[in-house]
């Protein structure tokens, strides 16, 4: 796999009007037929505050997205119910976890996104699946357009993971299907990576921690992903690296789980409306980590990334306002 190299202006990322389209309920989803028995299949995207475009830091103190951009299924294995077969010791207290079960209405919206994808490909194959995720993705397009935003992305699996190598060849297809987006990723399904093999407008990492960490590098190696690799500290992660060596490229620590956490400014997984950590306020406008720092997008030079761990599980409950259920006002 070939970086691809290309420089984009963080003002193409941002929404230039006032209107948000993440505010009403019934948008944030996207309907296909089924392929094979022609009922119809609905998926709903997450607004998820670290991902979007465009979020609100409220008076109270969480940030919501404003325009949702990320696709989330059930976290855990899959004999539970969740969709993630790579799943390991360190997925212990996932903070997607305790807000599933935190808030049921949330975890409705997840099971429903599963249960479709399921229904998909048993009646209409990998290409009924891509349907459905190529319309979910065009749906989160129109709704980032319609806020100005002139270089869309889109976040897989901002809960869940790649659940099956049909799944994951359905998800190949409704990237390809969309070259004007950019998307990205990370995921501990270690079978499915082979997949997206010369995708260009996809970012994949693959997901590490000290469970699976030589087994990832050796995969991240063999298909030129970056890793991501989840560290309790500095310390720690400084020794996980000695344990991948120079397999994959350098690594950099995602700023919203470092230094964003501790400096002092408001919740650490958004900025600013353009895009600095200096202007954002309590009760203003926002954009999430993610789109302006830009490193895990397909844009620019090919970096691995240290996710630090920042709370317990009982922490997350304190950032679950990050996440609007089921698109909600």
């Amino acid at each position: 796999m070939s970086a691809v190299v290309e420089r984009v202006r963080l003002s193409d990322r941002m929404p230039t009007v006032e209107r948000r389209s993440g505010r009403s309920g019934s948008g944030a989803r996207a309907s296909v037929p089924c392929r094979g028995c022609g009922s119809t299949l609905t998926g709903a995207l997450m607004h998820d505050a670290k991902t979007a475009p465009g979020a609100h830091w409220s008076a109270s103190g969480g940030a919501i997205a404003t325009v949702p951009n990320a696709w989330a299924l059930p976290a855990g294995p899959l004999d539970v119910g969740g969709t993630c077969p790579g799943a390991t010791s360190e997925c212990a207290g996932c903070y997607a976890a305790v807000l599933e079960t935190a808030y049921p209405s949330f975890r409705g919206m997840l099971d429903s996104n599963r249960d479709a994808v399921m229904h998909a490909l048993t009646c209409g194959g990998v290409v009924g699946c891509a349907e459905l995720l190529t319309a979910v993705v065009r749906r989160s397009v129109d709704l980032q357009r319609a806020d100005g935003v002139r270089r869309p992305a889109f976040r897989w699996h901002a809960d869940g993971d790649i659940m099956s190598m049909s799944y994951g060849r359905a998800m190949r297809r409704a990237i390809l299907a969309t070259p004007d987006v950019d998307h990205w990723g990370y995921t501990r399904t270690l079978g499915a990576v082979r997949l997206f093999d010369g995708v260009p407008n996809l970012r994949l990492y693959v997901s590490a921690d000290r469970d699976n960490v030589d087994k990832a590098s050796a995969v991240a190696n063999r298909w030129g992903r970056p890793l991501a690799l989840l560290a309790d500290d500095s310390d720690d992660a400084r020794a996980l690296w000695e344990r991948v060596g120079d397999a994959v490229p350098e690594p950099v620590t995602c700023p919203a789980a470092g230094r964003w956490q501790d400096d002092g400014v408001g919740p650490a997984h958004v900025v600013g409306s353009d895009g600095r950590r200096s202007t954002l306020v309590r009760g203003g406008p926002a954009m999430g980590a993610c789109i302006s720092c830009a490193v895990c997008l397909p844009v620019g030079r090919v970096r691995s990334v240290t996710f630090l761990r920042h709370g317990s599980a009982r922490d997350a409950l304190g950032s679950v306002a990050r996440v609007r259920i089921g698109g909600a006002k």
